[in-house]
């Protein structure tokens, strides 16, 4: 009869037949789904590679200058929209509130020039906020008596103003202000 040896030795074999068969199973899964990844890792190189080939036909100055020159409509300076740093007009300095605690900022420019020069819009648009309320008066003495004001000059009205919608581009505002001159 079968002894108890060959019997256990029987189950062992059998046991490791079954181990061996579930390790090679797991081994040619595992290969396949490296061989799937490898096919991706090659389809997106491809892809990358198509991309780069894009860009660099898209990205192309020579190309780009045809494109820019065929649908902009962009054209050399003439001397005429040229001016001297001297015919742009004065801006006044922002205004920073007064309800803040903070004082009013000092004006770039006189005035009376300002006025002068700037168009309507701009006059309303740059109004002051009420002068805070004045202190209490020191008797008068000698020291802190206050010598006349000399008259204010009147504005003097510039020649030949063209109003120009003023917004916060200063370097179209200037080409607006040259075109209308023109």
């Amino acid at each position: 009869m079968i002894t108890r040896a060959t019997l256990i030795w029987a189950v062992l074999a059998i046991a490791a037949g079954f181990g061996l068969f579930q390790v090679s199973y797991r081994v040619a899964s595992l290969e396949e789904e490296l061989n799937k990844v490898n096919r991706q890792i090659v389809d997106e190189r491809e892809r990358l590679h198509a991309l780069q080939a894009d860009w660099s036909y898209l990205t192309n100055p020579a190309r780009l200058a045809d494109l820019a020159r065929r649908h902009l409509p962009l054209q050399p300076l003439a001397a005429e929209q040229m001016i001297r740093i001297e015919d742009l007009p004065l801006r006044l300095a922002p205004l920073v509130a007064e309800s803040d605690g903070f004082q009013q900022a000092e004006p770039a420019s006189p005035p009376e020039a300002a006025v002068a020069t700037a168009p309507p819009e701009a006059a309303v648009a740059s109004a002051t906020p009420p002068a805070p309320a004045a202190p209490a008066e020191k008797p008068a003495t000698p020291a802190n008596t206050e010598m006349p004001q000399p008259a204010a000059k009147p504005a003097v009205a510039a020649t030949q103003e063209v109003p120009v919608e003023h917004s916060d581009d200063p370097i179209g505002d200037l080409l607006q202000k040259v075109n209308a001159e023109q």
